[in-house]
């Protein structure tokens, strides 16, 4: 073995130590950037071209990660990059009906997506996340407004799900006040690996968005992509 295929050995040893050492039990971050098809940033999300920048706040505090506090007690680290996953609702057609093979491939407890609309639709379920687990089996959360989701122009929103907080609030353009939320979903399996998440729009006139996805109790020690998964308590220990 040649010296340069040693220290490739010892730097992926000691990145695995590393994370085991500091990611287990603790937050993993979901890399959307592979899937994202549209941004926040001098972008309309919701049509994917060029526009209004709605969410600038909430990037430049999330964009390295940042700890928010959920209704339910939890306080969840999510990272906000300029990577917006969009898919169609009626009001906004050019968008995929669904995005599917959203790289996880770890296990967890559960998982945290900050999501919301645009537009809504009253009374059922708008779109949904389904969760694909490595070796087979799916499970599925669908997102209803007033339950669990709600129109991004919608604050404060008032959800009857005890999991789901709208986490974050601004000042918009396209409205007066825009803002974010964030779902808990258990992880019932909580000890097989999240190979993959689909984002499915049920196509109704809401146009959903998908902003960021958080592990908690995060237990694998390389990503699908032969990259170790950024973890918060890897974050914190930078600064």
């Amino acid at each position: 073995m040649n010296g340069r295929r040693l220290v490739v050995v010892f730097v992926s040893l000691v990145l695995l130590v590393a994370f085991l050492s500091t990611a287990y039990g603790e937050f993993a971050f979901v890399d959307l950037k592979p899937t994202a098809n549209s941004k926040i940033m001098n972008t309309s999300w919701w049509t994917r071209v060029a526009g209004s920048s709605d969410f600038d706040e909430l990037y430049e505090i999330a964009k390295d990660g940042h700890e928010f506090e959920m209704e339910n007690g939890d306080t969840v680290p999510f990272k906000i990059e300029d990577a917006v996953l969009v898919v169609f609702g009626t009001n906004s057609p050019t968008n995929p009906v669904k995005i599917e093979g959203i790289e996880v491939g770890m296990s967890g407890d559960a998982l945290y997506f900050v999501h919301m609309t645009a537009w809504e639709t009253q009374g059922v379920p708008s779109y949904k996340f389904v969760m694909h687990y490595e070796g087979g089996g799916t499970e599925e959360l669908e997102m209803q407004n007033l339950i669990n989701s709600e129109d991004w122009c919608n604050t404060p929103a008032q959800l009857s799900d005890k999991n789901s907080t709208q986490i974050w609030t601004e000042n918009g353009v396209t409205c007066g006040t825009v803002a974010v939320i964030a779902t808990k979903w258990p992880n019932p399996n909580s000890g097989k690996v999240i190979k993959t998440v689909d984002f499915v729009s049920l196509e109704t006139g809401a146009v959903p968005a998908l902003f960021a996805i958080t592990v908690s109790g995060a237990s694998a020690a390389v990503s699908p992509g032969g990259k170790l998964t950024m973890t918060w308590a890897g974050l914190k220990l930078d600064f």
